[in-house]
């Protein structure tokens, strides 16, 4: 047998490295992989082993050195997990497995092999820092910790369940944890406690709704892991659970912050072509129409020049109330900046029923906006140029239609303001 060629096989690599009488250190023997594994020449290191042992982390050379060379001169086994770094500077952890002896002429040999054990420390880092958190969590007692076992059972809760939820909450121990948790967040829920429980794909933190004594559903963010059932014990989960319920409430406030006009909390550009996007997709599966109004206000720059940008906005809010107040729950409006908007009407399954509701969709707005306003014991007052364009009339696109409205209310500009005027696209 080639045993080299055995050897070179192996996982890891192996070797056999001497100390000389006069402190030398060298391998006579190295697996060709050590170049691949540690990023050196295993020739060079047949010569002097130096530059390999100067790469051990400098917080754990000493102690490796000294180790091993005890273990040879006691004529024992060695074993040491070390940090090594390689030329490169990637970090890894490395265990050693070797027999030292001590020659007649002092020279001390040692002959084992090295494995990578980077994924298995970084797991025994993590098994640590996970006990730590927990450690921490219990002493701190702001979080509810649990047991739930494959049946939805709650085999164990700490004390503060009943600070937190309500001194009048009776305890759920030993019931199912439906009994606590919303109806509609119970599919959620098994779901993630059976992915757990199974080795399935990695769950993120898992968010439900608890009701509290206060007669209220509080949201609360839970992170669980398997515990392993000793002998006849079944696996179980080990949980903590969080109040999150401003923290979520915050979270969609902010969501809808993003999607609307922070003035007059009407959509925003994004949300309405995310909506046009969509109703233009349904017009084209089913051949119907639908039109959206460009709307200019008229006289608006006068006001803000005059009486300044808060009497300005104070006017944009209401004019917004107003184009909402004159659209139907399936209408769509928003406003694109400064004193401009956007209106999506309903899809109609003709094109001359989709003209005509937009022309009393824009009369109306046009009246209703020609109207005055009372804005801080002002009274003011503009009015509205307004542009229409059909799909599929006019364009099949929303960028194109939105342009042929554009330009349909420049007409309307033209044509001496305060009138609709439809799209010659």
């Amino acid at each position: 047998m080639d045993w080299q060629r055995f050897l070179d096989k192996m996982p890891g690599l192996t070797y056999q490295i001497i100390r000389e009488p006069s402190g030398h250190f060298r391998f006579t023997h190295i697996s060709a992989n050590v170049e691949e594994m540690l990023g050196f020449s295993p020739q060079l290191l047949t010569e002097d082993a130096g530059p390999l042992l100067d790469a051990i982390h400098p917080e754990d050379v000493e102690e490796v050195i000294e180790a091993s060379i005890l273990s040879a001169q006691q004529h024992r086994e060695w074993h040491h997990p070390f940090r090594f770094i390689r030329p490169d500077g990637k970090q890894l952890w490395l265990d050693a497995y070797d027999s030292g002896e001590e020659l007649d002429d002092g020279t001390l040999v040692w002959t084992g092999y090295i494995v990578e054990a980077t994924h298995r420390k970084q797991l025994e880092l993590d098994l640590i820092a996970s006990e730590q958190r927990f450690q921490t969590l219990v002493k701190n007692a702001s979080d509810i910790i649990f047991t739930l076992d494959a049946n939805g059972t709650i085999g164990y809760l700490s004390p503060n369940w009943r600070r937190i939820v309500g001194d009048e909450q009776s305890d759920p121990l030993y019931q199912s944890y439906t009994t606590v948790v919303h109806q509609d967040d119970l599919a959620n829920c098994n779901a993630f406690i059976q992915s757990l429980l199974n080795d399935g794909p990695l769950v993120e933190d898992l968010e439900f709704r608890v009701r509290h004594n206060d007669g209220e559903w509080h949201w609360y963010t839970c992170r669980a892991a398997k515990v392993d059932g000793r002998e006849n014990d079944s696996d179980y989960l080990l949980g903590i659970a969080r109040e999150i319920t401003e923290q979520r409430e915050q979270r969609e406030k902010m969501a809808r912050l993003a999607r609307q006009d922070m003035l007059t909390n009407l959509p925003n550009r994004a949300s309405f072509d995310e909506a046009f996007e969509l109703a233009l997709r349904h017009c084209e599966q089913r051949q119907h129409a639908l039109a959206v109004l460009f709307i200019d206000l008229d006289k608006f720059k006068p006001v803000n020049d005059q009486y300044g940008h808060s009497v300005g906005d104070q006017l944009l809010i209401h004019v917004a109330r107003r184009i909402k107040a004159c659209l139907r729950d399936s209408d769509l409006a928003c406003r694109i900046g400064g004193d401009e908007f956007l209106v999506l009407t309903e899809a109609h399954p003709q094109v001359d029923s989709a003209k005509s509701t937009a022309l009393a969709i824009a009369e109306r707005l046009r009246d209703e906006l020609a109207k005055p306003f009372a804005v801080e014991h002002l009274q003011l007052e503009i009015s509205a140029s307004i542009g229409v364009a059909i799909y599929p009339t006019h364009a099949t696109g929303t960028g194109e239609l939105v342009r042929c409205a554009d330009r349909a209310m420049y007409e309307a500009k033209l044509q001496g303001r305060n009138c609709v005027v439809f799209s010659q696209c």
